[in-house]
């Protein structure tokens, strides 16, 4: 589709996120660039973990024309058998069976470092043009009519709006706050450390801090840890042994009170942060993006004057449904995810009695995912402007489709 220039967009933010948004935003004929601070695009390094793709972006992926590229590369989820600490069988995951009988087809996961590839390949020759590596974002300022962005590198990108998908240590996100403060004393904020960590294993305290650990730390955690088993034959010290990366973090969370601020909206991670239990970290980056990209394809289509740049209240109003379709469903994917990790975690006599003894022996695993994951997969929505051929379906019906369809 040819790119519209009533709207530029300047996403910042390479990773995974940023790279789906290249996508929505080329085959909605959103004009835009893409600045990644990192040295290069979509390079395949050894580090990044495994990312689990649930049934909703699976089914976008194949409005895409990507699905079947993206299961080339991945693997479908099999039942799994979870081990206490020495070993011992307790209970049995079958997310394949679930998320097939629930949605007509289960996870896949996928290596961090092929998923972007395959998502920056995909794209065609003259919109990768549009994607630059090298770009580190030290400041952004808004103008009567647009926004302008600064580099470290001295370059400037001047655009329609800024979408901040540079994770949940966002830059985009400090220099919003920054702008707000600016124009009031009173404006409604976000914090400036938004997000809270409680585990890596328990942490004596919870922390907001950002905290980077060395080859040392995560030697001095095998010590620790390394003898609990992660199957009845492998132990982590095992896993650790034949490994080609590793590293150790803090699993913040948390949620944002605002998604936007005048020409500048957050996306992803600078939105909300996981923790990992759960898988639907990216699956939910993903949505942002997918809703943002329909109501700014919305908001081109309804304009009438066809060379006219589009006015900033205009923009304000789409930002602001973006936030009023996502906030509840983000909201309930936070507490999913915290929820999961308490009870796995053991946090409580309460919670290692129903992880350990209820839920094995009553089939409530499926019945938690029944409530608590499936409705994120079947409340999610796809691209409206695009055809929707051969939907997978289960026992729960999506509640979106395409104007198209």
């Amino acid at each position: 589709m040819t790119p519209s220039n009533r709207l530029r967009a300047i996403i910042i933010g390479g990773g995974p996120v940023g790279l789906m948004a290249a996508h929505t935003f080329y085959r909605a004929g959103i004009n835009f660039v893409l600045l990644e601070r990192r040295n290069a695009l979509a390079v395949f390094e050894a580090g990044g973990a495994g990312i689990a793709i649930m049934a909703n972006t699976l089914r976008l992926l194949a409005q895409l024309g990507l699905l079947e590229a993206v299961e080339a590369s991945g693997t479908h989820m099999r039942p799994g058998t979870v081990v206490t600490s020495d070993g011992r069988p307790f209970s049995t995951l079958d997310t394949l069976g679930w998320c097939s009988e629930f949605h007509g087809t289960g996870w896949v996961m996928v290596h961090r470092p092929e998923l972007m590839q395959l998502l920056y390949g995909a794209l065609p020759d003259e919109i990768r043009q549009h994607l630059f590596p090298r770009k580190d974002v030290t400041t952004i300022e808004m103008t009567e009519d647009g926004v302008v962005v600064w580099c470290t590198d001295g370059s400037v990108e001047r655009g329609s709006i800024v979408v901040g998908a540079d994770g949940a240590h966002s830059k985009v996100r400090d220099c919003m706050r920054r702008i707000a403060l600016q124009e009031s004393s009173k404006a409604a904020l976000n914090e400036e450390k938004p997000f809270v960590a409680t585990y890596r294993q328990k942490l004596p305290e919870p922390t907001r801090e950002r905290r980077r650990y060395t080859e040392q730390d995560m030697k001095s955690f095998m010590e620790e840890l390394g003898h609990a088993h992660c199957t009845s034959t492998l132990r982590l010290n095992d896993l650790y042994q034949a490994q080609t990366s590793c590293y150790l973090t803090d699993l913040h969370k948390g949620l944002i009170h605002h998604f936007h601020h005048g020409r500048i909206v957050l996306v992803g991670d600078a939105v909300n942060k996981q923790t990992y239990n759960t898988g639907q970290g990216w699956n939910t980056g993903v949505q942002d993006v997918v809703v943002l990209t329909n109501k700014l394809w919305t908001l081109m289509e309804d304009e009438t004057d066809l060379d006219a740049p589009i006015s900033q209240g205009k923009i304000e109003a789409a930002f602001g449904l973006y936030q009023r379709d996502r906030d509840p469903v983000v909201q309930q994917a936070v507490k999913a995810s915290e929820m999961f990790t308490r009870t796995e975690a053991w946090n409580h006599w309460y919670d290692w009695f129903t992880d350990r003894h209820i839920l094995p022996r009553t089939g409530g695993l499926k019945w938690i995912y029944r409530a608590f994951l499936a409705p994120a997969n079947v409340n999610a929505q796809v691209l409206g402007f695009l055809e929707e051929n051969n939907r997978p379906s289960g026992t729960i019906p999506w509640l979106h489709s395409t104007e198209r369809s």
